[in-house]
């Protein structure tokens, strides 16, 4: 898919592997500079490598999204050494199930700090740099589970939840000059899909309820972010775009 992200400088949250890696990849195919980062050194390393043999506009920083100082110090590292920050990518996910009856407060909270209080931190640093350069698209990553009520993610649904609303008031503070829109993804092949389903009796479980009878790639999320991100999407901000095969969509009444 051709967009116009040539000369851009893309920040991925989450990106050494699964659907920020495959963004990276995307917008690095698209001329932008990219910058990913992620909180395992070794895997953000990998990543990167891999990522230079298709450009070597490649920036890596090793930081915790959920520690306020590592997000901003990266983004003002990014804004000085770069000069503009065009696309935000909040992506980075974390996800502690559990019974409401069962879950301690500190396991409830660290699925927002990942998930929500992330997107804020980077948010209310990034936003003020593209409404002073008039451009900026901000692409946040929430997930179906923020649609649905799903046992033992009441925290996480909550937090992905809330990060669809954001996304929405985010968006009308930010307009005119800058866009936010939120990719609202289903089942999605990524390492930590694999270990939540181990087998494949399991898997073709999942498969099955879906109406599409697979589970999506990571590319297949990692288009519809990048066109969020490229000036053909320019017309498009507080949108919440399903992408999950169907599955919020049926019923599923017995039939």
């Amino acid at each position: 898919m051709e967009t116009t992200l040539k000369n851009d400088v893309i920040y991925i949250t989450g990106s050494s592997a699964g659907i920020g890696f495959e963004t990276a990849k995307l917008c690095l195919q698209n001329k932008a500079t990219v910058v990913i980062t992620g909180r395992n050194n070794e895997n953000l390393e990998k990543a990167k490598n891999e990522l230079l043999k298709i450009s070597n506009q490649v920036i890596a920083h090793n930081i915790d999204v959920s520690n306020e100082s590592d997000v901003t110090d990266s983004l003002e590292d990014v804004y000085k050494s770069c000069g503009k920050i065009d696309g935000l990518v909040n992506n980075a996910p974390s996800i502690h199930t559990g019974k409401i009856t069962d879950l301690d407060f500190s396991a409830w909270r660290t699925n927002f700090k990942a998930n929500l209080d992330a997107v804020f931190i980077s948010t209310k640093k990034v936003l003020p740099w593209m409404i002073n350069s008039k451009k900026g698209s901000i692409v946040n990553i929430a997930s179906v589970v923020g649609l649905k009520g799903v046992a033992y993610m009441s925290a996480y649904g909550a937090a992905k939840a809330g990060l669809i609303n954001f996304t929405r008031a985010t968006a009308i503070e930010a307009a005119p000059h800058v866009r936010v829109n939120c990719i609202i993804p289903g089942a999605v092949l990524t390492p930590s899909t694999k270990r939540a389903i181990p087998n494949d009796e399991m898997m073709e479980i999942t498969k099955n309820t879906i109406p599409l009878k697979r589970i999506a790639d990571p590319i297949e999320i990692a288009h519809p972010i990048v066109f969020m991100l490229s000036s053909k999407s320019s017309f498009i901000t507080a949108a919440s775009l399903i992408v999950d095969g169907g599955k919020t969509g049926d019923l599923n009444a017995g039939n």
